[in-house]
């Protein structure tokens, strides 16, 4: 029988999904994660709503269960031996820290972005603000992800464009003293997360948005030039 495929895509070549395999004891912090930046979690493993499976689909409206996916599952017994062995060998978690993760881990903290990440962009910028958030009350003292995450926010450069300053300006997630994105129009904020262990790139999680007047031009990404 031959089925014939209902969803045309428009692109050569998309990315299609990200796998993240969370600690051990982390299901539930890590599917607070994803539903508190807009995901939408849909139960659909071998033995749904048991076996610690997940979709986690980036924009639930659009969802082809094809393109834009994060799948959610438990880290393997074997990549958790491998974990807590380099955990140990290192002495994380101690005063005792081998000094080259400690240095690594100083680095990321005050420069996410030079950390291999993943990135998410969002259509609005009212949509940033909410996971913004959900985030940040889930990560305070008594939530979900207390101690799971850290959150470091990149607001738009300033004096390119009053409406975009405006906008900041009145955002209540941006207390004005953020360091500026590294494009222009662009608002770019990193989740630092321990829920997927040291070997992944989602470590890091980045949240963007981009104003409109960035799609005029070809972007140029570091430092903000001179004007």
């Amino acid at each position: 029988m031959t089925v014939q495929a209902t969803h045309k895509m428009t692109a050569l070549r998309t990315i299609g999904h990200t796998a993240l395999y969370y600690r051990p004891g982390s299901e539930a912090a890590a599917r607070r994660l994803f539903t508190d930046i807009g995901c939408t979690l849909v139960d659909n493993g071998p033995d749904p709503g048991s076996d610690g499976f997940c979709s986690a689909l980036i924009d639930g409206d659009t969802a082809t269960h094809a393109d834009n996916i994060v799948f959610l599952s438990k880290m393997s017994a074997e990549q958790a031996a491998l974990e807590e062995a380099i955990t140990t060998a290192l002495g994380l978690g101690s005063d005792a820290a081998d000094p080259a993760f400690a240095g690594l881990e100083d680095k990321l903290a005050s420069s996410p972005e030079v950390g291999s990440h993943i990135g998410i962009r969002f259509a609005s910028f009212e949509a940033l603000e909410d996971a913004l958030a959900a985030v940040e009350h889930d990560a305070a003292p008594g939530g979900v992800l207390e101690g799971h995450v850290r959150l470091t926010k990149y607001r738009a450069r300033p004096g390119l464009d009053a409406g975009v300053d405006a906008r900041m300006a009145a955002s209540p997630a941006f207390g004005g003293g953020e360091r500026p994105a590294f494009a222009d129009h662009w608002v770019q904020c990193f989740v630092r997360t321990d829920l997927f262990g040291l070997l992944t790139s989602a470590r890091t999680i980045e949240l963007d948005y981009v104003f409109d007047p960035f799609f005029g031009q070809v972007p140029s990404f570091g430092t903000p030039r001179a004007r």
